[in-house]
């Protein structure tokens, strides 16, 4: 008794050890907010990243948040395949608009991996009263055309009003209305009027692109009409109220008085347009496979390369398109059991055409075939529900062959995932002897207790080597990689210089971005997915970096988000020195 339960200690040791070793993930999990500081009708950006050297990245739980309406602005994906290392990446990214002022804390988002929970930290964040000045933020200003002088009587109102209207007031839940404002005027403004659009906190709403110009005739008059579109998207069903917008102006009086000497005076003026309710219908018992997509869509497939060394990724790429919100669908799903998949990544732009509001997602799916032949990746569906059929739609993408070479020499079929080998077999014909053992020698114990003994003092042996060497490799790779940040940096660097004598300055502020990141990561071994300001701020002061650094740090990496993220072109003249302010600070810190 006393040998089976030495036995099963050291199996017991040996296992557990080797499961430490296996499931050992880097995580890491955080989650921010763009401001801490808000007013009522003004909304926050939750983002929540979770990164790590895992294939398929799971969802994030987000905690109860009663004291705000939660929007979802979709999600992003990246991957990156580095000496056969995977690092995932995921963004979730929410808008928070508060219902009622005061202090309140983001509880923390949880995270549960192979049965392991992480958390984000809380956050604490105050919705204050509004201010005449952040009332003057929230409008909005708008050129009026030029042109000949307008009629300058303005005795009644007909000569200004607003008008907001719908193209339809019966929608299903997630199905997209053009919601769209008008100012019509016949006077001249004094100054720029101020826009204060209708509150749509019900709604996820899109705007149609720019502002539209141009004069039409009505009732004998000739109206200067300003014209702006957005597309909205119920997110509950029922009786839905937009309420009017508002526009505040200063009409100009001048009559052509030849004794007014050329002074003008001005008449304040606030136009409102009426509220509109909506009737938001539920969707129909929904089919499996369904996502949440409401719209008229087509999908596609197409391979980056039709041909691919073994173990080298080959990239699917999936594009959906059509009238309706496709950021927060999930991504369509790639079956093959024989190979390794992981997502890489999903982008969504939008466009208008034909008063519409077009939406097409971009979904990067990278495979990893581990076996060499000729190869299909099988239809892929995706069902979507059409407001104007009334049903459910689903439709298929064709098949993509590619094929797979033997890679580094090798020619034959590596084994994979759901192949079988035969390594020996534990059924025999029974033998029969003469003669029986003696069951009762007790030779034959210490004998089979010996073999066992040393078998697992070699098992252990083993693995104290093996762990030993992977330690040292690290280390080194750890030095090799600290050493070369540097020049890493100044290769994205030079990225970034070329992208903006192309003309593409975002893309230019997004290489810049990617260097001072890379470079931090290379520095304190980190992955880059994971490295965040807040991480680089304490890895600094870990280290004994001045604050000042610090404050440079963060002041390039807010001036690159702004960059990236701003809906204006950014300015050719600033990106060069931020570029010299980056160069400087990357060579002169002493890490």
């Amino acid at each position: 008794m006393k040998i089976k339960n030495t036995i099963i200690l050291y199996l017991l040791l040996s296992i557990s050890f080797i499961v430490v070793d296996l499931s050992a993930q880097e995580i890491n999990f955080s989650a921010t907010i763009d401001r801490n500081v808000i007013s009522p009708g003004e909304s926050v950006t939750l983002t929540v990243i979770v990164s790590g050297n895992i294939a398929k990245v799971p969802k994030p739980k987000l905690p109860k948040l009663d004291e705000f309406n939660i929007y979802s602005q979709g999600s992003s994906r990246n991957i990156s395949f580095v000496n056969g290392k995977i690092s995932s990446s995921i963004t979730y990214t929410y808008s928070l608009v508060p219902k009622k002022i005061g202090k309140f804390t983001i509880g923390s988002c949880e995270l549960i991996v192979k049965g392991k929970t992480f958390r984000t930290e809380p956050i604490e964040i105050e919705v204050t009263k509004e201010t005449t000045k952040i009332q003057k933020v929230k409008g909005k200003s708008f050129t009026i055309l030029p042109g000949g002088r307008l009629q300058r009587d303005v005795e009644d109102g007909v000569n200004i009003f607003i008008k907001t209207f719908v193209n339809k007031k019966t929608v299903y839940v997630g199905e997209e209305l053009i919601l769209t404002f008008k100012l019509h005027t016949t006077v001249n403004l004094i100054a720029q009027p101020q826009y204060i659009p209708p509150e749509t906190k019900d709604f996820w709403k899109e705007d149609m692109g720019k502002e539209k110009q141009y004069r039409k005739v009505i009732d004998g008059r000739n109206y200067e009409i300003v014209e702006l579109n957005y597309a909205l998207f119920p997110l509950t069903t029922g009786e839905l109220t937009i309420s009017g917008a508002e526009l505040n102006c200063v009409i100009d009086n001048f009559t052509g008085d030849p004794f007014s000497f050329g002074f003008r005076s001005g008449t304040k003026k606030k136009l409102e347009s009426d509220p509109i309710t909506i009737n938001v219908l539920p969707l129909p018992p929904t089919p499996d496979g369904f996502s949440g997509a409401v719209g008229d869509f087509k999908i596609f497939t197409k391979l980056d390369k039709k041909k691919v060394e073994q173990n080298e990724p080959i990239t699917v790429i999936t594009t959906i398109e059509g009238d309706g919100n496709l950021r927060d669908i999930e991504d369509p799903e790639i079956k093959m059991l024989v190979f390794r998949i992981y997502e890489s990544g999903s982008e969504v732009k939008t466009f208008e055409t034909s008063g519409k509001l077009i939406e097409k997602k971009v979904v990067k799916t990278m495979i990893i075939p581990n076996r060499s032949g000729d190869f299909e990746i099988p239809e892929i569906s995706f069902t979507f529900f059409n407001p104007r059929k009334k049903q459910y739609i689903t439709k298929q993408t064709n098949k993509l062959l590619f094929t797979v070479l033997p890679g580094d020499g090798k020619i034959g079929r590596f084994l994979g995932k759901g192949d079988v080998e035969v390594i020996g077999k534990d059924i025999h014909f029974i033998k029969t002897m003469d003669r029986l053992t003696n069951q009762g020698n007790p030779l034959g114990e210490i004998k089979y207790f010996l073999l066992a003994n040393f078998l697992l003092l070699g098992a252990f042996l083993w693995i104290f080597i093996s762990v030993g060497v992977k330690e040292r490799m690290k280390l080194k790779e750890e030095v090799v990689r600290k050493r070369r940040a540097l020049n890493c940096a100044i290769k994205n660097v030079g990225k970034a210089e070329r992208e903006a004598k192309k003309g593409e300055k975002k893309k230019a502020y997004e290489f810049l971005h990617i260097a001072i990141l890379q470079f931090f990561a290379d520095k304190f071994n980190l992955s880059v997915w994971g490295t965040t300001e807040d991480e680089i701020k304490y890895r600094l002061r870990e280290v004994g970096i001045s604050d000042e650094i610090s404050k440079e740090v963060s002041l390039l990496l807010d001036a690159c988000n702004r960059a990236r993220f701003s809906k204006e072109e950014p300015s050719g003249e600033q990106f060069k020195k931020y570029i010299k302010r980056t160069i400087k600070l990357l060579k002169n810190l002493r890490i």
